[in-house]
This record gives structure tokens, sequence and C-alpha cells, in this order.
């Protein structure tokens, strides 16, 4: 059985300051989950309902999870008062956050971290973690003002990359310090920026490239700090991308995948 206090736990997670204060973040459904069991992150808690549990795929799930952490089996009312989108697939864990810090983030010559200032779409931040991971980038910097890395939709978007790619919140202030200190090329995004280029993808350096909020743009701070301004190119008359897709272009040039 599910006591009061674990219910009370996992419906708490809905909200940022729980999560915050308890350190655990929800991973909801098969896919997420089994990426979940995949990674060495700390499972605190699961959840399946007896219905999910019936089929193959939750019996074998539910096994794996039983080995990990405390699985409690419970019917479908249950999971859909927890969880946190309208069709819940079953199964929802509740795991430990990982704590890194900038420090803790690869800044050897040749890597690109990417850093986002205000944007505060969870699905463009989760994509572009996702994004990130795939395109072999070493680590991400989130900044105040950005989306909870580790909420709901975030981790849907993500996909498994956030447990697979460190992510470290850090303040302004931590972030130009580490790059100043380890002498990391800052590059902002901003559509009045030049090219990539070329000469970028070749470089020998460690690169961060920092996204800012589609509307309000970098803050002033880290475009202050930056070495340089970059952009992907549009036509005049086009409509600006949307960051998720103007940081994979971006992430696509500085890491030479189109060489």
């Amino acid at each position: 059985m599910l006591s009061e206090r674990e219910r009370s736990l996992l419906r708490g997670l809905r909200a940022r300051h729980n999560r915050d204060r308890e350190g655990l973040f929800l991973a909801e459904g098969p896919r997420v989950v089994t990426d979940l069991l995949a990674s060495s992150l700390e499972l605190r808690l699961a959840v399946a309902s007896s219905t999910f549990m019936d089929t193959a795929e939750g019996a074998a799930l539910g096994a794996a999870l039983g080995a990990r952490t405390v699985l409690r089996v419970v019917d479908d009312r249950v999971v859909k008062e927890l969880a946190r989108t309208e069709t819940p697939q079953g199964v929802l864990a509740a795991v430990v956050t990982p704590a890194f810090s900038a420090d803790d983030l690869p800044a050897h010559r040749g890597i690109v971290c990417m850093a986002l200032d205000g944007v505060q779409d969870p699905g463009n931040v989760g994509t572009l973690v996702r994004t990130a991971e795939a395109l072999g980038c070493s680590g991400v910097i989130v900044l105040p003002g950005t989306a909870d890395a580790w909420g709901p939709k975030v981790v849907r978007a993500a996909a498994g990359a956030l447990f697979r790619l460190p992510v470290a919140r850090v303040t302004v202030e931590e972030c130009t310090a580490w790059a100043g200190a380890r002498g990391i090329t800052v590059l902002v995004a901003d559509a009045g920026g030049e090219p990539v280029g070329p000469a970028a993808r070749r470089r020998a350096e460690a690169v961060l490239l920092v996204l800012g909020n589609e509307g309000a743009g970098v803050g002033a701070e880290l475009r202050a700090a930056a070495d340089g301004v970059v952009a992907v190119p549009q036509r005049p008359d086009a409509e600006s991308l949307n960051v998720a897709a103007a940081g994979a272009i971006l992430l696509w040039e500085l890491l030479g995948r189109g060489t």
C-alpha cells in the first residue's frame, strides 16, 4: 500500500519549491522510467498501476524497479492523481536530483557547453537538453529565470538526456567566473550576431554557447562578459527562430557536425 506520507511526497513534487526542498523530481511513463533505470541516478520511490503491471511491459519494468527501490502497486485512479500528464501511462518514480556545480562540467580544449539564460518554456528547455546530449555537448548550465530543469515537462521533453548529461544550476556570477578562470570562449546567441562560420568549427578552445529568453534575449551581464555574438543567418523578412531550433543549429555548427 502507498502510505499517506508517500502520497503526499509524490503529490508535492508537482511544485518546484517542494522539489528543491526534498531534492527529488518525478519521472513519468515507461520510456522515461526505462531511461532512468539505465542511469546511475538514485530512485527513492516508484508507483505503478495494477493495470500497467498486468501487461508484459509493466511486469518487466516493475521487476526492474523493485530491484532498485520501493515499488508500490496501486489502482489507476491513484496514478492519475499523482501524475502530471493528462493520460498517465501507469508508472512514475521519485528520483534524487543530481547536484552538479559548474566545476563538475568538463572544460578542456575542444568542448562545447550550453547555458540557458531565462529560457522559460519547459518544452524548449527539455528539447535543448536533449539536443545538447545528442550532438555531443559536454554539459548544460541553467541560469536563474530558466524553467526548472527537473520539472515534469522538462523531464519528458528531454527524453532521458537529463539522466546522462551533467546539468548545473548556477548564478550568472558563478557562470562567468567559471568561464573566465578556464579561458572558455563565451558566445551569446542573438539575432543581430555574426554567423558561426567554418572558423568556429575548427576552433581548439572550449566554448560556452549562451541562449536567452526569446523576447528579452540574453541578460546584460552575460552579454558584457561575452567574447562574441553569434546568430543563424535568416532571410530578412523571416520570423526569428524558436530558441530550441536556433540552439540546435548553432550547436551543430560549433560542434562541427556539418563538416
